[in-house]
């Protein structure tokens, strides 16, 4: 009997007992997963947006990004000078050169980049309102292409860093980062074929697949949040690297948004030095075609000069340019105006058959017939020393999908086709 008993009092310890262990035993298993690992192809992803807003009663399209104030204006950065400076419409650096040129109604875009982190950027594409700011038509007498500037493109190319397609204008702005293998539709091996020559990537991160392959990869310094990025890939470019981009957009609020004064200490910082030290041609900052475009690029030049710079240190190999319209009649009349207005060489790095008006979209045969005509009167102008149109990415951000170079899965459109066959 005392056995007896005492194995009853010990009836309630076992019970709380079995309780505890069946606790444990329904733990969630998930706390034992383990979490995905990311590699550095991922550090390197670019993600494509367009966001549509109202700018001033008219129909825009911009980016919504951090943008912080930074102070001074000339020469040397302060320690948080890697931040943009917010600038409104009558905030940017004034100049006494100004444009003769009419005013007609269009429609620009712009592309961003923003970094997460030091190594996680993301690009996007986006356009002004063409009732705010719209692009300076030329006068009659420039409008016109010059029969004189009409060469082969063999002649009138610059000489490319890479081994591919050498010679051709064509390049891929590419925002698909670089993880997809030869095996994957989205792979860029498939968007070479007899013409792509070179690409970049709106930021500093080249793709290792891409430079394999032989093409010439060109980068960018977006805007002062990149800086550090700058620095940090610099050393990993590939050898193919002869050309390289300035700032993203900074007469478009929204995007880099930064004064012409206050890009200078930038330029002569961060982005003229790899010109003596890697004897890399520069590039100046790729403006939206809006007036403030044109403007800001003249802007830039006199404070660069008027802060104590030598001509030479200020001044640029080319300048890139963005345009998205219509009309391949206004497309040549700005390109011919910008030209004649800077004296400098252009490249063509953003475009598309888009109407930002609220007006009828192009139609696939009408998106075919910009391309195509444009293509060609690229590779005939001796000043034009490359081109890459908007739309090699799964994604088209709001832009008309007749422009799309990659299909939703990845692969390659049929206009996607044309151009590294035949264009």
């Amino acid at each position: 009997m005392p056995a007896m008993n005492q194995l009853l009092n010990l009836l309630p310890t076992l019970a709380l007992l079995g309780l505890a262990l069946t606790g444990v035993e329904a733990v969630p298993s998930a706390v034992a997963a383990g979490h995905k690992v990311y590699t550095g192809r991922d550090h390197h992803r670019h993600l494509a947006e367009r966001e549509a807003i109202r700018v001033n009663g008219g129909n825009g399209h911009t980016k919504k990004r951090r943008v912080i104030h930074r102070d001074g204006k000339i020469i040397r950065r302060k320690a948080d000078g890697t931040q943009c400076r917010v600038r409104g419409q009558a905030g940017f650096f004034s100049s006494s050169i100004t444009s003769t040129s009419s005013v007609t109604p269009t429609a620009t875009s712009t592309s961003s980049v923003e970094s997460a982190s030091s190594t996680d950027a993301a690009v996007s594409a986006t356009s002004d309102a063409a009732a705010v700011e719209n692009w300076a038509a030329p006068t009659a007498s420039s409008a016109a292409p010059a029969a004189t500037s009409a060469v082969s493109s063999s002649s009138s190319s610059i000489s490319s860093g890479g081994w591919v397609n050498a010679g051709s204008k064509l390049g891929a702005a590419w925002p698909n980062g670089d993880w997809a293998q030869s095996t994957d539709p989205n792979y860029i091996g498939n968007y070479i074929g007899q013409r792509t020559a070179w690409y970049y990537t709106w930021s500093p991160f080249s793709v290792s697949s891409g430079d394999r392959l032989g093409l010439e990869f060109v980068p960018m310094l977006w805007g002062p949040k990149q800086v550090s990025d700058w620095y940090a890939q610099m050393n990993s470019w590939p050898s193919t690297v002869k050309n390289a981009l300035f700032f993203n957009e900074p007469n478009q609020s929204g995007q880099c948004d930064i004064s012409a004064g206050d890009a200078v200490s930038y330029w002569m910082n961060d982005f003229l030095p790899i010109r003596a030290s890697k004897g890399i041609r520069l590039g100046g900052a790729a403006t939206t075609s809006a007036p403030s475009g044109l403007q800001w690029i003249k802007d830039f030049q006199t404070a660069c000069t008027g802060a104590g710079n030598s001509a030479a240190d200020c001044t640029m190999d080319f300048v890139p340019i963005h345009w998205y319209d219509t009309t391949a009649e206004n497309f040549k009349a700005y390109v011919e105006n910008f030209h004649s207005q800077t004296g400098l060489n252009i490249w063509v790095t953003e475009y598309a058959c888009q109407n930002f008006n609220g007006g009828a979209q192009c139609t696939d045969q009408e998106s075919w017939n910009l391309h195509t005509e444009m293509a060609g009167w690229f590779d005939q102008q001796s000043y034009i020393e490359r081109y890459s149109p908007f739309g090699v990415m799964a994604d088209m951000q709001g832009v008309n999908q007749n422009n799309a170079l990659m299909n939703p899965d990845g692969s390659i459109t049929s206009l996607g086709g044309w151009y590294i066959t035949s264009a």
